[in-house]
């Protein structure tokens, strides 16, 4: 989940091949705009030319680390169809909206997007239950959002490290 697409702010993205694509022109994505303007699919995984040209440095550059996974969700729809994965990102988001009405001290946005997306979800929703009880075992206020944020991250920052993922943004350079 990109933090573009879970603002609330006039700069939101409405996610890939959203309802009303080719109605709103689709000015933001050259990547839909090619396949669901350009080319009448779905997403780009339907193209024969996938992974094309505008993929190229994707994963070295992008400061946005939530595009790190795109990817391989392209290569997972082409060979499993779009379900399962829509099935998993719902349950990303779910975690994610839990993360951000839980433990966001008004800092965590991004943060959280990038743990949404990056870590596998068996051990994003381990962390985050890890996470909820650490809150209940401290007994933490539920108003104290900062101390709450602090457990988050330090949670979620041991499975990254343990995975070897980095949810840090990119400088592309530095």
């Amino acid at each position: 989940m990109c933090p573009r697409y879970v603002t609330t702010a006039a700069s939101r993205c409405p996610g890939c091949a959203p309802a009303g694509f080719l109605e709103m022109g689709g000015p933001w994505c050259k990547f839909t705009r090619c396949a669901v303007r350009d080319r009448g699919y779905e997403t780009c995984a339907e193209c024969s030319e996938f992974p094309c040209y505008r993929f190229a440095a994707w994963d070295e550059g992008d400061s946005f680390v939530s595009h790190l996974n795109s990817i391989g969700n392209l290569r997972r729809v082409r060979e499993q169809g779009l379900e399962p994965l829509l099935k998993e990102q719902g349950a990303r988001i779910a975690v994610l909206e839990a993360m951000l009405s839980e433990f966001d001290e008004g800092r965590s946005k991004s943060y959280c997007c990038c743990a949404a997306t990056l870590l596998p979800l068996a051990e994003l929703q381990r962390a985050m239950e890890d996470a909820r009880r650490t809150v209940r075992d401290e007994d933490i206020a539920a108003a104290d959002v900062k101390a709450k944020a602090k457990i988050l991250h330090r949670t979620v920052d041991g499975v990254a490290e343990d995975l070897g993922i980095s949810l840090k943004l990119r400088n592309p350079g530095h």
